[in-house]
């Protein structure tokens, strides 16, 4: 089954793959705090923060992304040139899971860049980690175009491209994938296609897509619980549900096996676990496809294994091309 696209809790990447979230990235945490505003001012401009602002809740509590996001109760411009460019060293493109050209309930060929991108970012401010892809926008200085006319939706050499035909909610919850590449790309720890053997760079590559999905999972959560739709996100409910059961399951396993645990610990490790087994299998199992492969139905692995191999076996030119007759 082909499903649409591409939030989180501690530190625990094997791998280099950009699991680290420092503090600098962790805007909008503190109560009453007014970093996000002032974030979303300077990046969209404030009558845009204003008019896209009004009547939005934002979710107020410290720290970093809890497990009561994925679940867990509480305590008491068109571009299309991008797509189009054969695989370079450091431009590979790494695709959403499934949201293309005509998923998704809004935005449409007339949608206006700025005000699009406003609603967007407001959106992303009412989450722990919509609140960290914006950090990592900001950080990178990231260039993301909202109104992608090309298929699907994806990360390429630090530029983040979201379809146009999808919806403000959808729009969010893919931003907050691809801002897990553009985290990784920018931090140089993307895997090098040029020097990893070809099994090794399609293992790092998925790594990230599962690190990517996994935030938004946590993002999607408490979204989802304010009213918003996950339609054409590329994350589903019956995913979520697929999350929460073995990240609980491992819970309770550790609880059991070890009493002295803090909660921290517990959540830290069951992400983990969750991401590395559960998250992963999807990319292999053919739940998911990308969104850039259109009705071909391209794995993770195809992908990223074509990637490979083209850098290393450019296209010959054609007889006329080198001279001959």
């Amino acid at each position: 089954m082909r499903y649409a696209h591409d939030d989180r809790a501690p530190d625990q990447r094997p791998t280099r793959i950009s699991a680290a979230r420092p503090a600098e990235q962790q805007i909008g945490h503190r109560p009453g705090a007014t970093g996000d505003i002032t974030r979303l001012q300077r990046l969209v401009g404030n009558r845009a923060v204003v008019a896209t602002m009004d009547g939005q809740v934002l979710q107020r509590h410290p720290g970093e992304t809890q497990p009561e996001e994925v679940g867990e109760p509480a305590a008491g411009t068109e571009t299309t040139a991008e797509e189009s460019t054969g695989p370079k060293e450091g431009r590979e493109v790494e695709p959403g899971t499934g949201t293309g050209t005509g998923t998704g309930t809004g935005g449409g060929a007339g949608a206006r860049a700025p005000s699009r991108q406003a609603q967007v970012y407001a959106k992303l401010n009412t989450t722990t980690t919509g609140r960290w892809a914006l950090g990592v926008i900001d950080r990178w200085s990231i260039p993301v175009d909202y109104n992608f006319a090309g298929t699907g939706s994806f990360h390429r050499a630090g530029k983040i491209f979201v379809n146009r035909s999808l919806s403000i909610d959808a729009a969010a919850i893919v931003t907050m994938h691809e801002a897990q590449h553009a985290n990784t790309f920018k931090s140089g720890n993307a895997a090098d296609i040029m020097t990893l053997s070809r099994a090794e760079y399609v293992r790092l590559k998925i790594a990230d897509e599962a690190e990517a999905v996994v935030r938004q999972i946590e993002g999607s959560v408490p979204m989802v619980a304010a009213g918003a739709s996950l339609g054409g996100s590329g994350v589903t409910q019956a995913l979520i549900d697929l999350y929460r059961a073995a990240f609980y399951r491992k819970r309770d396993e550790l609880e059991a096996a070890d009493p002295t645990l803090t909660r921290a610990q517990i959540n830290d490790r069951c992400r983990t676990f969750t991401r590395d087994n559960e998250v992963t299998t999807w990319f292999h199992n053919g739940t998911f496809t990308t969104s850039t492969g259109g009705a071909a139905n391209v794995t993770y692995t195809q992908h990223y294994g074509r990637a490979w191999d083209a850098a290393r076996n450019p296209p010959s030119p054609s007889p006329e091309a080198a001279g001959g007759g």
